[in-house]
């Protein structure tokens, strides 16, 4: 997303909440049946939002290969941000050591 501000930004905000909540459950609901190994599961993601990246930037006539670019630093960001936290809250706090 951008660092743009206003009713726009707003919108678009709460639409990625949307469809990162519904990813989420979808994906809980995989990982919890078990009968998809996880790793499946992520690779089945990566391969699902490289061919939604990439038919995105051909419709609207972008190049593919910056947006499957973009697509991966954000996934790298996404799980490093996601392993700090899970590493912070696994951190013995003070006087619980």
């Amino acid at each position: 997303m951008t660092t743009d501000t206003g009713p726009e930004h707003d919108e678009l905000e709460a639409q990625l909440g949307t469809a990162v909540e519904g990813l989420q459950r979808a994906v809980t609901r995989l990982l919890q049946e078990g009968e998809v190994h996880p790793h499946l599961v992520v690779l089945a993601l990566a391969r699902v939002t490289g061919e939604a990246g990439a038919g995105a930037a051909l419709a609207s006539e972008q190049d593919p290969e910056e947006l499957l670019g973009e697509l991966a630093e954000v996934v790298r960001q996404a799980g490093r941000g996601f392993r700090e936290m899970l590493e912070a809250e696994e951190m013995p706090t003070a006087g619980n050591a």
